[in-house]
């Protein structure tokens, strides 16, 4: 890429069409997801009962996680990523003919191995058009389309199922993701593929030096923590909110999508610049120290506003640290095994994710709905030791 290049606005084609896709299948997974606790306990589910649901249908999609990885550099991210939205398209449908809690947990599988696919290479992609001298940049900019989704979908999935009832939210979901399948069969193949496609250029990337893993230990870890601080209580908070505050579904709907969506939207090119001037390494290390803090807080508020405030406190200064962490993470990984290192340490985050609900939903049902945000900034405190592992290289490759 040449310097006339890196000062143009830094997406191209491929990029935009990536920016599209990944739009949709957040404004998707965000219409199922976000109020999905509260479709479950709609289905007669106790509180530690959805947090099973959720964390066994989780952990399905973390098993798959490492290898998808590892996948979509042995057959290209391009392939990866419309198997994965085909995966996508049919369990929003099939929630339809549940009829009891303990039938949604196949589909919920099945839909969790879809994203376990679509995340590592949607994310190693990116870095394939890009350069090092732009990447945090791009990687803040591609940052926004989740958010996009996140923004819109929790709220138009709330004003759904109180005018049309939960059927009409997978409806709409199973719509979007056929929708994205046409950006993802124009995509075209990333052109920094250092390989051929012969017998033996695909023997030459299954071999993973184990030397890889060493960099990349201090990301899973950070990664880990991070997705138990905040997997415990994102499963529960839609049924804190309803049993404290008596909201409605809709309501809740635009609590999650300005507590996180909008949040996420307005902190990722900030944190690029502030990234950059601080430092990487520092200003995760910072944002990391204030989380559980608020987290600490959140159990005493009695003003739905400011508990509303507390949240995109929260939100606002993890995502916060994605560009930064991608860009490190980058700088630690090799072209050929970016899918890979990509997948090890979103491995750790829905770890994380998985384990995290039973462990809310069990605190919630034995020792008061409180105790899962106090186990939250704990989990976020074990961050911090995990940070100073992290070794930052300069942006010059």
């Amino acid at each position: 890429m040449s310097p006339n290049q890196t000062r143009r606005f830094p997406l191209n084609r491929e990029l935009i069409l990536l920016f599209i896709i990944n739009t949709f299948m957040s404004l998707g997974m965000n219409l199922t997801n976000s109020l999905r606790p509260l479709y479950i306990q709609s289905m007669g589910a106790t509180v530690l009962e959805v947090s099973f649901v959720i964390s066994i249908t989780g952990l399905a999609g973390t098993i798959m996680r490492l290898p998808s990885g590892f996948i979509s550099d042995l057959y290209g991210r391009r392939k990866i990523i419309i198997l994965s939205i085909l995966l996508a398209i049919a369990p929003p449908l099939l929630y339809t003919f549940s009829s009891n809690w303990e039938q949604l947990i196949i589909w919920g599988m099945i839909y969790s191995i879809a994203f376990a696919l679509f995340m590592p290479s949607r994310m190693a992609i990116v870095a394939d058009y890009t350069s090092a001298s732009n990447r945090m940049k791009v990687y803040s900019i591609m940052n926004l389309a989740f958010p996009l989704g996140s923004i819109i979908g929790p709220t138009i999935g709330g004003f759904l199922e109180e005018i049309h009832g939960w059927n009409m939210i997978f409806y709409v979901t199973t719509a979007l993701y056929i929708f994205c399948l046409v950006p993802s069969l124009v995509l075209s193949k990333p052109p920094r593929n250092t390989f051929g496609d012969n017998k033996k250029s695909y023997q030459k990337r299954a071999k993973i030096d184990l030397k890889l893993f060493r960099p990349l230990l201090p990301f899973f870890f950070l990664n880990l923590f991070t997705g138990l601080g905040v997997g415990t209580v994102s499963p529960i908070t839609p049924i804190y909110l309803m049993d404290k505050f008596n909201v409605s579904t809709a309501e809740i709907g635009l609590f999650i999508s300005v507590g996180f969506g909008l949040t996420t939207i307005l902190t990722q090119i900030p944190a690029g610049i502030l990234a950059d001037k601080v430092g990487r390494k520092k200003f995760i290390a910072i944002c990391f120290a204030l989380m559980p803090i608020l987290f600490i807080l959140w159990p005493t508020i009695d003003n739905l506003i400011l508990l509303l405030l507390v949240q995109m406190g929260i939100n606002g200064l993890w995502s916060m640290t994605w560009p930064a962490s991608i860009s490190l993470l980058m700088e630690h990984t090799p072209r050929n095994r970016r899918g890979l290192s990509s997948g090890l340490t979103q491995t750790g985050v829905m770890f994380g994710f998985a384990i995290g609900p039973y462990i809310g939903g069990y605190l919630w049902e034995t020792l008061g709905m409180a105790l899962p945000y106090y186990a939250s900034a704990l989990f976020l405190i074990l961050c911090i030791p995990v940070i100073t592992f992290i070794r930052e290289k300069s942006n010059n490759v």
